[in-house]
């Protein structure tokens, strides 16, 4: 996903370096330019933007995530993203195997004013038919939910922004307008900077990188509508499905630790996702393996999505750990990292 017009040489100063050119850096630099915020530059080492987690997402609009902080933002996430051409409505069912953890999931969309059906393992063979065995208490289905063209999203953060691809920071040096920013293309001063690097956010500026994660997606060789609600089964046995134009997207939802930037796939992943429709549903395990990746997650050590000034360096600002919620999330934390470095300018 090549940037069309990439700079060709880095400016000597901006007034924001926004580093990393995935969904938390495009969106605060999509944010900043809509509020007024022209001086703005995106370093992204990579020579495609949203190489890494950002780009391997499967675009799943989950608006009801497992906590309220991170459900605050992917609402307020998809509210934009509805308004947008790379969403497509389709709506999102998730089933659990637990009525407890049903319950809670109910009570979050009531806090949140999320419209949700509640029904039980009927409602998800309407819409996977195929999922027979998969042990559901409870599903809701959220009307308001959909699927993300992360490629198109992309583009639509980076329009009209300065990118710098090729553009790997070094170091952050404390001093002069704010802080010093080398890379290996050229040095800029700035007077901000957002971490939005991703797994490595933190490295930078001496800090422990986030803990990042790897889990398969597949996609399997079978006929279904990109307009099926997709299915995320949370609990024991976790997967999710999406219909796709190719056949269907498959996770397992694996978590394997691994260092930033390992996206390898890997037999262990494929051997899970097969044990997991063996057991819930057999028909799947048949199906062939079209395409196979692996993408990458990156937590803070709370699981909170770090956003905002940092603490001890005025010139900081986080945009870091969104945890797998990015596409959907990414509008909403843009607008927030955006209004911080807004606030420190002033």
């Amino acid at each position: 996903m090549c940037y069309k017009d990439p700079v060709q040489e880095l400016p000597a100063t901006a007034d924001v370096v926004i580093v990393g050119g995935g969904f938390a850096g495009l969106a605060t630099a999509w944010a900043l330019g809509r509020r007024g915020v022209g001086d703005v530059v995106v370093l992204e080492r990579e020579p495609e933007l949203g190489r890494f987690a950002s780009g391997r997402s499967a675009g799943l609009g989950r608006q009801l995530a497992e906590d309220d902080a991170t459900t605050e933002l992917t609402v307020a996430g998809a509210a934009v993203l509805r308004q947008l051409p790379a969403w497509t409505p389709t709506g999102g069912v998730l089933s659990f195997d637990s009525v407890e953890q049903a319950d809670a999931y109910v009570d979050r969309a009531r806090r949140h004013g999320l419209a949700a059906e509640l029904g039980g393992l009927d409602a998800v063979l309407a819409r996977w038919p195929e999922l027979a065995d998969l042990k559901v208490e409870r599903s809701l289905f959220v009307p308001s939910d959909g699927v993300i063209d992360v490629g198109a999203l992309l583009r639509i953060f980076a329009h009209d922004v300065r990118v710098a691809l090729g553009a790997g920071v070094e170091r952050i040096e404390p001093g002069g307008r704010g802080a010093r920013i080398v890379t290996g293309r050229g040095a800029i001063d700035a007077r901000m900077v957002v971490d939005a690097s991703g797994a490595w956010a933190g490295g930078l500026v001496g800090e422990p990188p986030l803990d990042a994660y790897k889990r398969h997606v597949f996609v399997l060789e079978m006929a279904t509508s990109p307009m099926t609600p997709w299915l995320w089964h949370v609990g024991r046995g976790e997967l999710y499905l999406r219909g796709d134009a190719a056949g269907v997207i498959a996770s397992p939802c694996d978590v394997a630790r691994c260092d930033a930037g390992h996206q390898d796939p890997d037999a262990v992943g494929e051997a899970m996702m097969l044990a997991l429709f063996e057991a819930a549903a057999h028909e799947l395990a048949t199906k062939r393996i079209v395409r196979r990746w692996a993408c990458q997650r990156a937590f803070t050590v709370d699981r909170k999505m770090r956003l905002g000034r940092d603490d001890t360096r005025p010139w900081l600002v986080w945009a870091a750990g969104l945890g797998g919620h990015g596409a959907t999330a990414s509008p909403a934390v843009g607008e927030r990292v955006a209004g911080a470095v807004i606030a420190a300018l002033a």
